[in-house]
């Protein structure tokens, strides 16, 4: 009987410790790429993988409208548009924050909107948030703005004279999240697999010993 019991205690510990494993994610190679300068959407397009697997790809633009004073030397005024797919929604975001579902929802980042336009001044970098996935829509149609098989990501933009560029990014898959300005992800709320294999073995101890103790 004792044995039994210490068997059970644990496998209690076991319980505890599945809810505070979590599925990490992982780092997508090249999930944000600099495409340059388009004359179609006459501006600096960024594309964002969706999906890993087959390289399926959305991105978004920021195309040049004018200069806002005080400065006038240099375009610092961009508008900003989506292109290919489902989108890809992007926030203004400072270097550590985390990209995750739970500030997005909670509104805590300036989202860029299409055709809004957007000051970014010369010489001086800068951080945007992204997010995109598959089907942000509801069973009627409507854009919900939440993805299935999210992806969670960053960029570090830079307007040089004039021309957006990309000095560097992170995108991460099947994780929480990641914080912008590194590769750290942000663990996934939800239980991992071997947490779950691990709650199952103590629920299959628990009825054993239960039924071999009456």
């Amino acid at each position: 009987m004792k044995r039994k019991l210490r068997n059970l205690t644990a496998m209690g510990f076991i319980l505890a410790s599945t809810f505070q494993i979590h599925a990490q994610g992982y780092i997508v190679p090249n999930g944000v790429t600099y495409v340059g300068y388009s004359d179609i959407f006459s501006g600096y397009l960024m594309n964002v993988i969706q999906n890993p697997t087959n390289s399926d790809y959305t991105g978004f633009a920021l195309s040049p409208v004018g200069k806002t004073p005080p400065t006038s030397l240099y375009t610092n005024t961009f508008s900003f548009s989506i292109y290919v797919d489902e989108g890809v929604r992007v926030f203004l975001v400072s270097a550590n924050d985390p990209i995750s579902l739970q500030p997005i929802l909670s509104l805590s980042y300036t989202e860029l909107l299409y055709p809004n336009s957007y000051v970014f001044a010369d010489g001086v970098q800068f951080y945007v948030g992204l997010y995109t996935g598959y089907n942000p829509w509801d069973s009627h149609g409507n854009y919900t703005g939440i993805y299935t098989n999210p992806l969670f990501g960053w960029a570090e933009l830079l307007n040089n004279n004039g021309v957006i560029q990309l000095l560097d990014s992170g995108l991460e898959i099947e994780g929480g999240g990641i914080y912008a300005g590194t590769q750290n992800i942000i663990p996934t709320p939800e239980p991992s697999e071997l947490a779950l294999g691990a709650l199952g073995a103590l629920l299959l101890g628990y009825r054993r010993w239960r039924n071999s103790s009456r």
